[in-house]
């Protein structure tokens, strides 16, 4: 049995930093003694061979963090991105054989503000003006960046099609879908890597073919989610609330509802009266929630308790409710999304 302990993060999606690399020569200063590529990057970093943005701060990493979110943004406006997905497919490519130890280094990231992950940014020309303020060029090249994306797609392709195959191989249905599960979910990581490369390198794109259709993927793991019925039931639930959270957190796996069903979902709910500003009232709620499989063991257990306030006593039940269905969301399917995985992984 997993146990899972709740722990709140703030998470934003970063770039991956390959290293410093020498620039090309420098390009001739304007004004003030001001480099030209302060203003136009590419009189350094020409665009037929370079990705380049300039960013700025009082330090020098706070500049390289800007610059290099400053080429994410040049990928925002057409590559989506779903963090939860990006974040299982870094634990599932970290704890495969399918990667090198240095592409797995290669796929892990540090923290700037974008959504976009990106690999072999570098760093080139810094300027310091006189109040002290550092500003930093980050590029990528395109041809040897194409190239690392493609192989790293076609390896990840490797990577579905074992993992679709150890789904098709059989045994019960919550390991099938543990694999298909993680299958879609490297597919999906493939297919921003793709929307990556086509604006990088577009004519790498004859390199990075795989060996499956991702929307084919889709259907098959839709299929197999139809099957994965369950039953919720939650003792202390007021108006079945919480129970209701429960079934709809589900159905963002397609898991239908079903009295007799392959996985159940059994815990209970309360809440008591606590102080904690007089000028409020509070309570304190308990969340207890179990999933447990077909052979009746116990897959997840997830514990959660916290407190809530309001003006009366109904508006702080009122921000608990509020409290609890989001940690149901968010942290117990978690929980489960991180057992599949497990499961894949072989924890």
């Amino acid at each position: 049995m997993k146990r899972f302990t709740v722990v709140g993060m703030s998470i934003v999606l970063a770039v991956l930093i390959a290293g410093c690399a020498s620039a090309p020569s420098g390009a001739p200063r304007g004004g003030n003694d001001e480099p030209e590529w302060l203003l136009n990057p590419a009189s350094a970093y020409p665009d037929e061979m370079f990705l380049s943005a300039v960013g700025s701060g009082d330090t020098r990493a706070a500049a390289e963090q800007n610059a290099a979110a400053g080429i994410a943004q040049i990928f925002e406006a057409r590559v989506s991105v779903d963090m939860r997905t990006a974040e299982r497919y870094q634990e599932l490519v970290s704890g495969s054989s399918t990667l090198t130890e240095s592409e797995v280094q290669l796929t892990q990231s540090v923290s700037i503000r974008s959504d976009q992950t990106l690999l072999n940014i570098q760093y080139g020309e810094s300027f310091t003006d006189a109040m002290g303020r550092v500003s930093v060029i980050a590029y990528l090249e395109r041809i040897p960046t194409g190239r690392i994306y493609a192989d790293l797609i076609q390896k990840n392709g490797t990577q579905v099609e074992n993992f679709r195959a150890e789904s098709g191989a059989g045994g019960d249905l919550v390991r099938q879908y543990a694999f298909l599960s993680a299958a879609s979910v490297v597919a999906a990581n493939n297919e921003v890597l793709r929307d990556q490369l086509r604006i990088i390198a577009p004519g790498f794109g004859e390199l990075a073919q795989v060996g499956y259709d991702y929307d084919d993927l889709l259907r098959e793991k839709a299929d197999l989610a139809a099957r994965m019925t369950v039953s919720v039931a939650v003792d202390n639930d007021e108006g079945g609330r919480i129970a209701g959270a429960v079934r709809e957190a589900l159905s963002e796996e397609r898991f239908p509802s079903a009295e007799s069903a392959v996985l159940a979902v059994r815990g209970s709910v309360r809440m008591e009266p606590t102080e904690i500003n007089p000028d409020y009232k509070s309570v304190r709620w308990y969340l207890n929630l179990e999933m447990v499989g077909p052979d009746g063991r116990a897959l997840v257990t997830y514990d959660n308790q916290e407190r809530a306030s309001g003006v009366s006593e109904e508006a702080a039940q009122a921000f608990a409710y509020a409290d609890i269905e989001e940690a149901v969301r968010k942290d117990f399917v978690g929980a489960m999304r991180a057992y599949f995985d497990g499961m894949v992984l072989g924890r």
